[in-house]
């Protein structure tokens, strides 16, 4: 089975800073990766050892998936200094401001595509009268 690197949509949840790489032919799995199969459909699944103990939605059926902790890691080894914790923080801010301005940007062309639809609407009515 093809192993499917886990991109970032499918790793909502997963905390800023855990690389999560997109799925290609020539994807490189290292030997800190975590490599598991989706329990809900088996789809071979790659994520940076920092998704430990993250819950992830799988990107084949999309059911949510607990990246499992490898043997002999504590979760405390994945304590980042506070100097880190705050350049995430920073880059999931900048990432949550993008995501508003793309949804106000979805919202307004949603309202043009109903303008539109209401105006195909009266044309076709008043070519059916």
């Amino acid at each position: 089975m093809a192993e499917d690197i886990l991109d970032e949509e499918s790793a909502q949840d997963a905390a800023e800073g855990v690389e999560i790489r997109e799925n290609t032919d020539d994807a490189e799995i290292r030997d800190t990766d975590i490599v598991f199969d989706c329990p809900h459909c088996g789809k071979n699944l790659v994520i940076d050892y920092r998704g430990a103990g993250l819950q992830i939605n799988c990107s084949e059926c999309g059911e949510r998936v607990l990246v499992p902790i490898p043997d002999g890691m504590e979760l405390a080894d994945l304590d980042l200094d506070p100097g880190e914790i705050l350049k995430q923080l920073f880059a999931t801010r900048r990432n949550y401001q993008k995501a508003e301005l793309q949804i106000e940007s979805l919202k307004a062309r949603l309202v043009q595509l109903q303008e539109t639809l209401g105006v195909m609407q009266e044309v076709v009515a008043e070519g059916l009268s």
